[in-house]
């Protein structure tokens, strides 16, 4: 095994920098695949939903507010969200040329690397925003409804075809 210089800490933050931007890759395909400037009915709804982040906290939520969300998505928000996609999108053409390029410079990929890292952070908070507006809107009963909801989807997995 070759020895990288690498303390277990940077390791594991080299693990997860490239979990980061795996799922960067990730969106940028799919983005990249089904771009049609918004939401697109064959990708369904759930994977509407699925963009902002979240999963197991917006699939617990009641079909209802899922569908609000949504149409929210399809409104004045989506414009962050595409943005956004844009963002990632760009750093990812990026990348590639750096990967092509006959000279590798490393410290340029770190530098989009950590660009595309704090994009999707910038996603994910879009959909906290969401999500918290969501609940903060639902009675004490709704939201501790929700919360069983999401407790059992984290204890034992989402079921498949179950949903409120």
């Amino acid at each position: 095994m070759m020895k990288t210089g690498l303390g277990k800490s940077g390791r594991i933050l080299l693990v997860l920098s490239l979990a980061a931007n795996l799922l960067v890759v990730g969106v940028v395909v799919g983005a990249k695949l089904s771009d049609r400037g918004g939401h697109d009915d064959r990708r369904g709804p759930e994977q509407a939903l699925r963009e902002i982040g979240n999963v197991p906290f917006v699939m617990a939520l009641p079909r209802d507010d899922r569908s609000a969300l949504i149409k929210e998505l399809g409104g004045t928000r989506s414009k962050a969200f595409r943005a956004n996609r844009e963002r990632l999108r760009e750093r990812f053409e990026a990348v590639l040329a750096l990967l092509r390029a006959d000279d590798f410079d490393a410290e340029a990929l770190r530098a989009l690397m950590a660009e595309q890292r704090e994009t999707l952070f910038e996603r994910q908070k879009l959909g906290e925003d969401l999500l918290i507006a969501r609940l903060s809107g639902m009675s004490a009963k709704d939201r501790a409804a929700y919360a069983d909801r999401l407790d059992r989807s984290l204890r034992r997995g989402p079921r498949k075809g179950a949903h409120p």
